[in-house]
């Protein structure tokens, strides 16, 4: 395995990891709860796939050894995808994969609207259309009504970080707030993608207890008939599951991969 760096177009550094030999397959992660290019790693991903491809597990920004900014405007989807094109341009890799799970799908599948770059894509646990909406979407309306005031004050005055209730204290330095913050209010303005958005093969997941995956999959019945997307539902799965229970979704996601590189 080789660790590199880059720096993006806004002179953000990007870490990832190269492995392997093959048809390239980037990995993107989730976002936040400790969710880096190494979770790839630590949940088998990596160990099954090497053998069949090059694979390339990057830091998303915001994330693991990768920059973190703390601005939303460091995070806008046009820089997210330019973070990825620059990771594989870095590996001269003209052509790739993607598998993405949760903020690494919704990345992705922008990304596979945007170029033709993306040869197909496994987009994991995230709704089609607007990139936030439903309960993520009040997750994050109520997440910056409580911090966005508690950051602002802190960087004006960082001590005023020891007048916070122990408890907010241990979550502000727990999880960067600045920076979570930063990347979650970011994509408020992101946009939307839907299925027939997409030119190349795509596989959507969706575990049946993901709500609000689920919710989407039914809204988007029509157009996916006439879609390059096929969906698959895993039963009893939650949006936790879908990644973690490797033995019952990697089958089918490398399945997919392998008939589409045909």
């Amino acid at each position: 395995m080789i660790t590199k760096s880059i720096l993006s177009s806004d002179g953000t550094k990007i870490v990832f990891d190269v492995l392997g030999k093959g048809e390239p397959l980037i990995l993107l992660h989730g976002g936040g709860g400790g969710q880096s290019r190494k979770s790839w790693h630590e949940h088998g991903y990596v160990q099954r796939l090497l053998p069949h491809f090059q694979l390339i597990t990057i830091d998303i920004r915001g994330h693991g050894e990768s920059g973190k900014p703390t601005e939303p405007s460091f995070y806008t989807i046009d820089q997210m995808c330019s973070d990825i094109l620059a990771v594989a341009d870095a590996c001269g890799i003209d052509q790739f994969s993607i598998w993405g799970y949760s903020y690494g799908g919704n990345i992705g599948r922008f990304l596979a609207k945007r170029s033709n770059r993306v040869k197909q894509i496994t987009i994991i646990g995230i709704p089609m259309g607007s990139a936030v909406q439903g309960e993520f979407l009040n997750f994050i309306e109520s997440f910056s009504q409580e911090w966005a005031p508690i950051v602002a004050q802190y960087n004006e005055a960082p001590t005023s970080l020891e007048d916070l209730p122990a408890e907010q204290k241990t979550l502000f330095e727990a999880h960067n707030i600045p920076v979570f913050l930063g990347w979650l209010t970011a994509m408020l303005k992101w946009g939307s993608v839907e299925p027939l958005d997409l030119s190349c093969p795509a596989l959507w997941l969706s575990g049946s207890e993901n709500q609000g995956t689920m919710a989407s999959i039914n809204q988007y019945q029509e157009q996916l008939q006439s879609s390059k997307m096929q969906v698959e539902i895993l039963e009893g799965l939650n949006h936790q599951h879908e990644f973690e229970e490797i033995d019952t979704v990697f089958p089918i996601l490398f399945d997919f991969t392998q008939k589409n590189l045909i």
